[in-house]
């Protein structure tokens, strides 16, 4: 990667640039360990496409604006023409204790933030970049003030992502009559059959995906697995406490045979069905007693 700086005003905590890149092939950008934003200046070629993010492009025309936090590392695609940036590298420690945002806080917008539409961060780079092109009386003070000011305006910037991001997530969690759908219906599981995904999402009036992620969000835990140890649960209890043969105890449970049943339940518990129903007799003790539960 051809790097060339064509002007630069350097800072205690930012260093300001005017630079040239060009690469040919695929290329890795390098690791930085400060925060970079930049501005692309050039207009005379299309979005650089990166990889390794679910946002295929970033710097989708002239002026656009992406911040990159440090420890990051990008996979570029060749572009046909030289790209001319304007760069900010602000200290690490300096711009979080501006922001007061932690780098991890950073991190989690990192698709939104090579991706930004912020118009005033655009033009107070255009400002830099016309002190950098033509630099007149207290340019450290004017660049210093401006980079000040950007980093009051990115703060505000991931606040709106904070504010974007927790709507979506309570959009999409269950509402509390969705999970008390789900688990009054397999609560019935004995009387009528252990449910699969798509009753349980219909009967929440949502898709499987929807009630997948967001019995996840809700619960911690994943529901397909959630259904198979309560599933396992009411198989300890039967066994442990009722006359019913494991056979028995697998039918009543709606497993294809006892074959089936025994893989899965020892898979979950580490006994057999046989065993942990001998020794729950041997011991006079309950399921809880015989095993650790699920």
């Amino acid at each position: 990667m051809d790097f060339i700086i064509e002007k630069q005003v350097k800072l205690p905590h930012v260093c300001v640039e005017l630079a040239t890149v060009q690469w040919f092939g695929v290329t890795e950008t390098p690791i930085y360990s400060c925060y970079k934003l930049s501005q692309r200046l050039s207009d005379n070629h299309p979005p650089l496409r990166v990889g390794k993010l679910t946002t295929p492009q970033t710097f989708p025309r002239a002026r656009s604006v992406v911040l990159l936090p440090p420890g990051y590392s990008a996979r570029l695609f060749p572009i046909e023409q030289p790209l001319r940036l304007l760069h900010c590298a602000f200290d690490k420690d300096y711009f979080e204790e501006t922001t007061q945002r932690s780098l991890e806080s950073w991190q989690k917008h990192l698709v939104s933030l090579i991706s930004m539409r912020n118009q005033s961060l655009e033009l107070m780079m255009q400002k830099l970049y016309v002190e950098l092109e033509q630099p007149g009386f207290g340019q450290e003070v004017v660049v210093d003030s401006v980079c000040k000011l950007m980093l009051v305006e990115l703060e505000r910037h991931a606040q709106q992502l904070d504010r974007a991001t927790a709507k979506d997530l309570a959009s999409s969690a269950l509402a509390p009559w969705q999970l008390a759908r789900i688990q009054e219906r397999i609560a019935a599981s004995l009387e009528m059959g252990y449910p699969n995904v798509a009753e349980l999402a219909q009967l929440c009036g949502i898709s499987q995906g929807h009630l997948s992620r967001s019995f996840k969000q809700a619960t911690g835990r994943h529901i397909h697995k959630f259904i198979a140890e309560d599933r396992m649960q009411t198989a300890m209890r039967l066994l442990g406490e009722e006359d019913l043969s494991c056979k028995e105890v697998a039918e009543r449970l709606g497993f294809k045979s006892s074959a089936y049943f025994s893989t899965a339940f020892q898979r979950l518990t580490g006994k057999t069905p046989t065993q942990f129903k001998q020794q729950a007799m041997n011991q006079g003790m309950d399921s809880s007693a015989i095993i650790d539960p699920i």
